[in-house]
């Protein structure tokens, strides 16, 4: 499987891996593997805990940099780094969300109701202040 591997990460390297996402023919990749005795899953799994992602799209497998475990924003400090924000914020942002995929947005949307709704009156009250000083409301 190692070797697989190599050659499938040496294919994503020539074009344009981890700067540009890559897609391949699933089918032929499903071949190639199975002409290994491999399981393509397996390897994706193995792939994934290395830090390469994918999204099987229609007959094509995209991969993609896995994204990297990051701090909780909405943990202690939020309101301090909230507040902190410049004016161009809301800009990145918007422009940060548009570079993501249908997944990685369902993802961050749950972690943000999921966050809203774990917050009591007063702290829902506080960041919700705080936006609407920032002129975000």
């Amino acid at each position: 499987m190692e070797a697989f591997i190599q050659t499938l990460m040496k294919n994503l390297d020539k074009n344009g891996y981890p700067t540009k996402k890559v897609a391949f023919d699933l089918e032929t990749l499903y071949e190639r593997a199975e002409d290994k005795s491999i399981s393509l899953n397996n390897v994706l799994d193995e792939l994934k805990s290395r830090g390469v992602d994918h999204l099987k799209k229609g007959d094509r497998i995209i991969f993609k940099p896995a994204p990297q475990p990051s701090a909780d924003p909405f943990g202690p400090g939020f309101a301090e780094t909230l507040s902190g924000l410049g004016p161009d914020f809301l800009t990145q942002a918007q422009e940060m969300m548009g570079n993501m995929d249908e997944d990685e947005l369902a993802s961050t949307r749950a972690m943000v109701q999921e966050r809203l709704a774990g917050m009591n009156d007063d702290e829902r009250k506080t960041l919700f202040d705080q936006i609407k000083g920032m002129g975000l409301d």
